[in-house]
């Protein structure tokens, strides 16, 4: 999970557990090229008694009756798993709907700053886009206006192809029709890139896409979690709480703000971190985290935060500050402060599958520089400096996914940053399970049973519901002999999860020894 997102750059896409594996084209007539998008509209309909508030406004027509004159309209996007490419990369400028009477309302307007998105790290996640109040009645099409650039990353990440959706043209907008959105019956919307009917002709360097339609209810039942960037305004703090009321420009007014248990707040002007009361009203932040829906269609939507970027009052001057995340690949340099990520999730187009990020004046937010190891996830959040096609990004913080804040370890210095695979060996009344790992796996846990309590970890593959003995899980998180105290958790092969990674591998048999061949 990426820390936050840019000034300059707002909006991010959304993290993925997900491995994917491509081939690239030897012949002259290439295959289809599988890519995926879908954005997936919740609209809140208020009723004409109660309700009330800013979220919808009513009005008598002639007749004496009360209408609803516009709904709240929430936009997710989503996406499903490609198996050509390893990253997918768009930037998205703006969406629109389209009534009956041909009125075009706006839903996402991003044009100044594209939503930069790696759509293959959108498997089975929904992340909320927009909130935009619509004029309520029936859309009949969906125009979604993408940068005229796709930006493809073969399944080994050795090869970046850059191709174009349209042969010329600065933007291209995809015509989504037939929708038949009634705000009054239907509150979801899922338009699907379908990625088995996309082609890419390497002759042309043409991406020809095919959305479509398909029924709300199996495309939300796709998704593992949703998640949202936040970038706004801070209007209330609600210590006792511990939330925060933002106002986003494309998330909308009143948006709720919690933290996570082992949240940690930073302050870019002094780097230091700070309590939640040491956030002003009126500060600028920038969030990433998990979005829980309310428990009614009036409850505003809440996202629980694990990090929290309170930002410069006035940026410095002429320096892009990012964002991104991935996992880490290498760590070199002559003191380790050359780490290399390969992006699944950033706010700035990668000009290859990997970025190098400079981290010899990085803040660990969660966990510590002797964590970082091949295969850890990671969250960066810094500038950007380097040539266009090998970036490289001078940290201002690191977040190690998973593993305990600084002020924790002060707590319980007992405690390391670890991960456990393996099958499920018992599941224990008080919600823990046990796991048998057979092999050493990263960070450094060795062979053994280890007891897993994640009663407050975030699913990226699968859910509660999917633990059983025998199924193979990945938690990561806090390790304390033989207790694993779990942030993320991952279940293998659950049922719906197609991208879930798949099992270790067993351990090879022993190798009898070969029969003698008589002469």
């Amino acid at each position: 999970m990426i820390l936050g997102t840019t000034t300059s750059s707002r909006r991010s896409s959304a993290f993925s557990t997900a491995r994917f594996s491509a081939r690239r084209a030897a012949s002259t007539s290439p295959p289809h090229r599988l890519l995926a998008l879908q954005l997936a509209f919740a609209t809140v309909v208020l009723g004409a008694c109660g309700g009330g508030g800013s979220a919808g406004v009513a009005a008598a027509d002639a007749s004496g009756s009360v209408q609803a004159q516009s709904v709240p309209l929430q936009t997710y996007i989503t996406d499903n798993l490609a198996t050509e490419y390893s990253k997918v990369w768009v930037s998205i400028e703006k969406i629109t709907a389209v009534d009956a009477t041909g009125a075009e309302v706006t839903l996402l307007d991003a044009a100044a700053a594209p939503v930069v998105a790696n759509l293959s790290s959108l498997a089975s996640v929904g992340h909320l886009l927009a909130t935009a109040n619509v004029k309520a009645g029936v859309y009949d099409e969906v125009r979604v206006t993408l940068v005229n650039s796709v930006r493809l990353v073969s399944l080994d990440g050795l090869t970046t192809v850059t191709a174009k959706l349209a042969p010329a043209g600065a933007d291209v907008v995809v015509h989504v029709r037939n929708v038949g959105l009634d705000t009054a019956t239907s509150g979801q919307l899922v338009l699907d890139f379908n990625l088995a009917k996309f082609s890419y002709d390497a002759v042309t360097g043409l991406v020809t896409p095919t959305v479509e339609a398909p029924r709300p209810v199996d495309a939300f039942n796709k998704f593992v979690h949703q998640q949202a960037n936040v970038n706004g305004i801070v209007r209330s703090i609600d210590l006792a709480k511990q939330t925060m009321t933002i106002d986003d420009v494309h998330l909308g007014k009143g948006l709720v703000v919690s933290l996570a248990s082992d949240a940690v707040v930073i302050d870019e002007t002094s780097g230091a971190t700070v309590a939640l009361s040491g956030i002003a009203i009126g500060a600028h932040v920038e969030i990433k985290g998990a979005v829980t829906p309310g428990a009614t269609t009036g409850d505003p939507v809440t996202v629980v935060a694990s990090v929290v970027h309170v930002e410069r009052t006035v940026p410095p001057v002429a320096v892009t500050v990012v964002a991104g995340g991935g996992k880490v690949t290498s760590v070199s340099g002559a003191s380790g402060h050359l780490v290399t990520v390969a992006i699944d999730d950033a706010t700035f187009l990668p000009g290859a599958n990997s970025v190098v990020v400079d981290i010899s004046s990085a803040k660990f937010l969660h966990g510590a520089a002797g964590d970082l190891a091949a295969g850890v996830k990671v969250g960066f959040h810094g500038s950007l400096g380097g040539s266009t096609g090998a970036p490289v990004v001078l940290a201002t913080d690191i977040d190690v996914q998973g593993a305990p804040s600084a002020g924790s370890l002060a707590r319980n210095p007992a405690q390391k940053f670890n991960a456990v695979n393996g099958a499920i060996a018992t599941l224990n009344s008080d919600g823990t399970f046990t796991v048998t790992q057979v092999r050493a796996d990263g960070p450094v846990v060795a062979a053994g049973t280890y007891t897993v309590d994640a009663s407050h970890a975030t699913y990226m593959e699968g859910n509660a519901t999917c633990l059983a003995v025998g199924k193979v899980v990945q938690a990561v998180g806090s390790l304390v002999n033989t207790t694993m105290t779990a942030k993320l958790v991952n279940v293998k092969g659950c049922s719906g999860e197609k991208h879930a990674e798949p099992a270790p591998p067993a351990a090879a048999p022993p190798v009898a020894p070969a029969a003698s061949n008589p002469k």
